[in-house]
């Protein structure tokens, strides 16, 4: 049934396969309704639009739809297409996520196909045993009865080899099925991941701060983000080769990592920059964590492959941002960002946040 339904979803069917089938039908009923409830176009690109504002996934896409229905109190076409050309220009998701998603489509269309084919065996069963039922009133002698016994050990030995067949082909097809799940659980996970660093990437960093915000808004909570950047790095790779300049990134990235608490989170944001996420953290116990960090990280010695003896010393810059309410996700990404400018600024290798000079 899901892989028939599958078939006729809208052209970003693809874009979707990383997600659950049942969260998949759950949103594409929110984005229908949408479509309903703002009066916009059924096409394809604005369904593709609507989905991906209920999906969650793009915070800068939602913040540009929100405020155009706060403004407008809907969606005009060029709107729309402004927006739609937005979301093509992000590109699809992963290449693996996607060939999981059709080869699990794939199986549920083979199981559809076992089973159709066992209704029509077994319809071919009772119509034998109809046929015999109707045969025996006029059997008159024993080779009519054996005949008739013998017809129905054949069809009883064909619909036992049948639903064997048919058996060992479900089984088969739920082990593929699992196998399956398995890679495409990967695959999401991977999607997430920055492959220089093995952290989390900018897209699992936008999904992460918007929860963050929400449940600190909700709950009261404190909440803190730290945006942290590497100074001079330019220099280092125009010094020392992208290749040690990768080293750097690992290395800086291996170190947050170990620091920070199981209920944080680091992201690379982007190039040189990671972002931190602190819940339930003070902006004091934030900023100490990083002024620990940043003197470890300056008193690295990082060796230059290929040149004996040669090591390099690289600092970096923080700036931290605490959460107050009705402060937005951007709100809260641009007072970390002043932080970090003012750290720069100041002569880098500093930790610099609110009450903190």
């Amino acid at each position: 049934m899901q892989a028939a339904l599958r078939k006729n979803e809208t052209p970003r069917r693809q874009n979707r396969a990383s997600l659950d089938f049942v969260e998949v039908y759950k949103n594409a009923g929110k984005a229908f309704g949408l479509i309903e409830r703002y009066r916009t176009p059924p096409f394809p690109g604005t369904y593709a639009l609507w989905y991906a504002y209920v999906s969650g996934t793009d915070c800068e896409l939602i913040s540009r739809i929100d405020d155009f229905l706060a403004k407008n109190g809907g969606l005009n076409p060029y709107d729309i297409e402004q927006l739609c050309l937005s979301l093509e220009a992000q590109g699809g998701q992963d290449i693996d996520t996607k060939n999981v998603g059709q080869a699990v489509e794939q199986e549920l269309e083979g199981i559809l196909k076992v089973i159709a084919s066992g209704a029509e065996r077994s319809d071919s069963f009772r119509n034998a045993l109809s046929d015999v039922q109707k045969s025996l009133p006029g059997s008159k002698t024993s080779e009519d009865l054996d005949a008739i016994v013998s017809k129905l050990v054949q069809e009883n030995q064909r619909m036992a080899d049948a639903t064997r067949q048919m058996n060992d082909s479900l089984v088969a097809s739920q082990s593929q099925i699992q196998t399956l799940n398995q890679e495409l659980a990967s695959a999401r996970i991977q999607s997430l991941r920055d492959p220089l660093t093995s952290l989390w990437n900018r897209g699992a960093f936008d999904r992460r701060i918007m929860e963050e915000v929400q449940e600190a808004e909700a709950s009261g909570q404190q909440l803190c983000l730290a945006m942290a950047d590497i100074d001079e790095f330019k220099m280092v790779n125009d010094t020392y080769g992208h290749q040690h300049g990768d080293e750097v990134l690992r290395r800086f990235a291996s170190l947050i990592g170990d620091n920070i608490k199981g209920q944080d989170m680091v992201a690379r944001y982007g190039g040189e920059e990671f972002a931190i996420i602190f819940p339930k953290t003070s902006v004091l116990s934030a900023y100490n964590l990083l002024v620990k960090i940043k003197h470890q990280f300056e008193e690295l010695k990082i060796p230059v492959d290929g040149c004996d003896g040669t090591f390099t010393t690289v600092t970096a810059s923080f700036g931290v941002a605490r959460f107050e309410m009705g402060m937005t996700v951007r709100d809260l990404i641009n007072q970390a960002d002043t932080y970090l400018f003012e750290a720069k600024k100041a002569g880098r290798n500093r930790v610099k946040a609110i009450g903190f000079a």
